[in-house]
């Protein structure tokens, strides 16, 4: 099923919103819009353990991931992962050419999750690189996010 032509604005939202979960190309722009679910990797843990272990406050994370976790260093989901479940958090300002610093820290958070403190939801939903929200039917303590590996296949089944 497509939108007619003739449909307004708000009923082209109406229907894309219907069929984002699944993904649908939007009848305005042709962009494929849908919604992500993303697990929280081993990768992603991992890089924040070597911040805390390498720093007290602000870290140049990719210095310090390519330091300490060099099989990852070419993985750069790990940095937006863990800042989706608000484990660290980036530096807002930028590099004079305009760039993203590449500075991060741990967030109170981040520290009770590496502490095995609290439970984190599994999965984080995304759309258009923004949070809409989590998976809160099923949670993830430190020890069993390490053990979740990247799985090329189940990214692309999404």
């Amino acid at each position: 099923m497509t939108v007619a032509d003739s449909a307004t604005l708000q009923e082209a939202r109406d229907w894309l919103r219907a069929r984002v979960e699944d993904g649908e190309r939007c009848p305005c722009c042709t962009q494929l819009a849908k919604v992500y679910k993303r697990k929280l990797t081993s990768a992603a843990c991992r890089a924040l353990i070597a911040l805390y272990r390498e720093c007290d406050d602000w870290g140049h994370l990719p210095t310090i991931v390519k330091k300490r976790i060099p099989d990852v260093a070419h993985q750069g989901g790990y940095m937006t992962l863990s800042g989706y479940w608000g484990l660290m958090e980036e530096e807002r300002e930028r590099r004079p050419d305009g760039g993203r610093a590449g500075y991060w820290r741990i967030t109170d958070k981040g520290r009770q999750f590496l502490f095995a403190e609290i439970t984190i939801p599994s999965r984080v939903h995304l759309y258009d690189g923004r949070v809409l929200g989590f998976d809160h039917h099923t949670t993830l303590t430190i020890q069993e996010a390490l053990g979740q590996k990247f799985d090329y296949k189940e990214l692309m089944d999404q």
